[in-house]
């Protein structure tokens, strides 16, 4: 199984705001989006970083309140690790254990394909276990 796997499941939308913007409205997207990260990008739609519960977290916890204040140039992650739709699932789950990232952005030569999550990697997993599982039983049950 392959990150265009995921894709072809979820699709290529990606949710994303400006570095200039407010983190208070960065804030308001996570939320009113329920999701745990959303892609910088700039003027150009090239990804500036990318901005999680967890840079928001340490903003906070640094800034206190005035973190709300802040733009989002100002507490994104600017170095963002990025994975390719023919990267396997094995190598990518590897990559987000690893790094701590639970949000990888997917691109193929320089051009941004979507988004994945660790909920989308093991979703996949689950269902390729399940689909493993059905064919073992199957091939015992037609022995």
């Amino acid at each position: 199984m392959f990150v265009s796997d995921i894709l072809a499941y979820k699709g290529d939308r990606v949710i994303s705001v400006a570095p200039q913007d407010g983190l208070a409205a960065a804030i308001a997207v996570l939320a009113a989006r329920r999701i745990g990260a959303v892609l910088v990008l700039d003027a150009g739609g090239a990804i500036a970083g990318i901005l999680s519960e967890r840079d928001v977290l340490h903003a906070m916890a640094r800034d206190g309140a005035a973190a709300i204040t802040r733009k989002v140039s100002e507490v994104m992650t600017a170095a963002v690790v990025t994975c390719d739709p023919d990267d396997s699932i094995e190598h990518v789950m590897e990559t987000m254990t690893e790094r701590r990232f639970r949000h990888l952005p997917v691109v193929r030569q320089g051009r941004l394909c979507g988004m994945i999550s660790i909920g989308d990697v093991v979703r996949l997993r689950l269902e390729e276990q399940r689909r493993e599982a059905d064919a073992l039983r199957e091939y015992i049950t037609a022995a």
